[in-house]
């Protein structure tokens, strides 16, 4: 998966002459906690000499020094990318890289600055990453205990379930022509922090985009199978509140978890007219050292275990019918995902088949974008803010059916490395989720020591 020099060929020319930017205003924390990254790892880096220790230790020692150093202030994008080739080509010749090694490289390079680190370091105290949001009951919708006699039986309560939705006071229920967009995590990230530095503020590139998201207790780190009612419930709850269908938008798990919300709540495919899926991974991972059990146990967690490649969840997922779209589904993926693989060619795992025929397009960056700027090294995580991927979900919300490339000006989405609601400081703050990441992973109780068995109702 190394970058071909064509691509970066094209890459360096369009970072030269880019302008430097910056991205939005940064969110204030509600109040100070002692219990942020830099207090979880420090917590975790003396529990023994084993590798998840000492990269947890090598992590706090790192932010506590950025913590306590002046920002640099002077920060361009080709620093920024040059960096981020470098840590995805020393992480991809390593047999067992994982994602502590990438969140090492992420600070032991600096590429986040002083300023993002300190941020991402009090996220727990984010409000936009609450489950315990206050959103006001739709007694007449009957979307509870079920919408329909064939959805599967919620295992959660329904206060929960509601409490976990985030409506932001801009929201406007479907008025003045605005259209829900509900954003789904993905893997050990609140919906939140996942989405504030990129497709959160979808509503500056597509005005009619009105954006809600769903922050899944523990970071969907518990049963994928639970997170899907989040899924299922978001889907028909913001729908009923609105009075009007819906799309949805997911990163990495957050597509399976949407897919078997689709499957096993029939009632949700009505209500939702776009399903977006950014770096899904529907075949689960074959990156053995992403997924559990080759994951330090000491970090497995039932979700860990669900996303390996071919396991029974995934292969339940899929079976049926399930490998196919339910509803209009745009899949957009990378080459370069050090998360999910493989992620090109017949097996990527983003791949949806379309049996229903409701319409689906699978978007290969480095094919779409072949050699362009737009088409070089997107991580997992760094896919959330390509250009392209910009393109076709707002291309997707404006028509009917999938976001089609063909309907695009390529010529000039793909020599961008941004789109243009975006800046650097979005960039780097989206990287710097994978911290997040390892805090939560880190964090998670109880551990998980095989995979959970499947609900009565997919059985």
């Amino acid at each position: 998966m190394r970058l071909d020099r064509s691509i970066s060929t094209a890459l360096l020319s369009w970072l030269v002459t880019c302008p430097a930017v910056s991205g939005a205003a940064l969110p204030r924390a509600d109040s100070s906690s002692h219990n942020d990254l830099e207090s979880i790892l420090a917590g975790h880096a003396d529990r023994g000499d084993d590798r998840t220790s000492r990269t947890a230790a090598a992590l706090a020692s790192r932010i506590a020094d950025a913590n306590n150093q002046p920002d640099p202030g002077d920060r361009s994008m080709h620093q920024a990318w040059t960096k981020i080739e470098s840590i995805f080509n020393h992480t991809d010749r390593a047999d067992q890289a994982d994602l502590f090694d990438y969140a090492d490289g992420l600070v032991s390079l600096d590429l986040i600055p002083s300023d993002i680190l300190s941020l991402l370091n009090g996220y727990l105290d984010w409000s936009i990453n609450s489950i315990h949001n206050r959103n006001p009951a739709v007694p007449d919708a009957g979307i509870y205990p079920s919408k329909d006699p064939a959805d599967a039986p919620y295992s959660v309560a329904e206060a929960d379930l509601r409490a976990a939705i985030h409506i932001p006071e801009s929201f406007s229920y479907g008025r003045q022509g605005k259209k829900p967009v509900i954003l789904v995590p993905g893997t050990a990230v609140p919906a939140g922090i996942t989405y504030h530095f990129n497709l959160g503020q979808l509503g500056h590139a597509a005005p009619e985009a009105d954006v809600v998201w769903v922050n899944i207790p523990q970071a969907s780190l518990r049963d994928a199978q639970e997170n899907a009612e989040y899924v299922a419930y978001a889907i028909n709850y913001i729908a009923a509140l609105s009075h009007t269908s819906v799309s949805v938008i997911s990163w990495s798990q957050g597509g399976l978890d949407t897919q078997w919300a689709l499957k096993y709540w029939p009632s949700t495919r009505a209500r939702v007219e776009d399903f977006i899926a950014v770096s899904p991974d529907f075949r689960g991972t074959a990156v053995r050292s992403i997924v559990c059990p080759a994951l330090d146990l000491l970090v497995c967690t039932p979700s860990l275990w669900q996303q390996g490649w071919e396991t029974e969840f995934i292969q339940t997922a899929r079976a049926d019918g399930g490998d196919s779209a339910y509803v209009p589904t745009t899949t957009i993926y990378s080459t370069f995902d050090e998360i999910v693989q493989p992620q090109s060619g017949d097996d990527a795992s983003a791949l949806l088949a379309d049996a229903r025929e409701v319409g689906v397009t699978n978007n290969h960056l480095q094919t779409v974008c072949a050699n362009r700027p737009a088409g070089g090294i997107y991580t997992h995580e760094g896919t959330l803010y390509n250009p392209l991927t910009w393109a076709l979900v707002i291309d997707a919300l404006t028509h009917d059916g999938p976001g089609d490339v063909s309907r695009l000006d390529l010529d000039t989405i793909c020599q961008q490395v941004l789109p243009e609601a975006l800046g650097l400081d979005d960039l780097l703050g989206t990287e710097g989720i994978l911290l997040v990441a390892v805090a939560e992973l880190l964090l998670f109780v109880p551990k998980a020591f095989k995979e959970p068995r499947i609900a009565d109702y997919a059985t």
